[in-house]
Formats: C-alpha cells, structure tokens, sequence
C-alpha cells in the first residue's frame, strides 16, 4: 500500500515535521523503495512539493466522518482526514486489493483509473506552474 500527499497552495509543514525527512525527486523506483513492505520508510505517509519528495513516514490525521464506508482502513481515512484539513491531493494505494484511491476536498473517489489520476495530476501541474512533475507518478513497466 502507498500514501502520497501532493502539497498544493497550503504547505504541510505540521505534517512534514511528524516524519523523516528526505529531499529528492519523485520518481517510480523512489515510490516502490519507500513503500516496499517491511521497509523503514514504509509506514505513514510522503508528502510531496513540487517534484520533489520532502518527507516520508509522516502522521496525517484521520477522518471522523462517520459516512465512511466501514470497510475502509486506516490509509484511506487518513486520507480524507488530510483531505479535509489542506487543498492537498491524497492518493492512496490499498494494500488489499492496488486499487488507487484518490481524497480531496474531504471526498474520496475510489478505484480511480490511471487516466483519471494523470488528469488530476496534470490539472495540479497546471495550476502550480511546475514542470513535469506528474510525469514520475505515472512512469510504470508495462
């Protein structure tokens, strides 16, 4: 499982503070080192700014809407609990099933497709004025 906080206009210094910090760009072999299971740097969440990766292991807070699907875990509720606190974009992989999730807004739109998270991401870019930063998210062996 993976949870991948994309920082946007309202910067998660709290948050990056609860984790280890890292500075590096994002890429697929970074993503799948990080939450790789059984690794140190698996539990929590990263938080990302830009293209780069600021801190991994970080402590989000969970969700207390009670609409929830009881079925969730804990990922997906911090997730929307993060959601509701920031304009961030959450992507949450489930470690049951790898089906992407994405919250935002305090809503969280389930098994998102991976053309549905490269709009997302590619809108995030635009706004922020970044350069190729989804790109990385999105590199996968076929």
């Amino acid at each position: 499982g993976a949870l991948i906080v994309v920082e946007q206009a309202i910067h998660l210094t709290e948050y990056e503070s609860t984790g280890i910090k890292m500075d590096c760009l994002v890429s697929m072999q970074v993503l799948m080192n990080i939450f790789e299971h059984n690794t140190p740097l698996h539990d929590g969440a990263i938080i990302i700014r830009g293209d780069r990766i600021v801190s991994a292991t970080c402590y989000l807070p969970l969700s207390d809407n009670m609409g929830l699907s009881k079925e969730l875990g804990t990922r997906h509720r911090a997730a929307v609990g993060m959601s509701e606190v920031s304009d961030a974009l959450i992507i949450v992989v489930s470690e049951e099933n790898g089906k992407v999730s994405v919250a935002q807004g305090g809503v969280l739109d389930r098994a998102v497709t991976r053309e549905e998270l490269r709009e997302k991401l590619t809108y995030i870019e635009q706004k922020a004025g970044e350069q190729e930063f989804p790109a990385a998210y999105m590199e996968r062996k076929e």
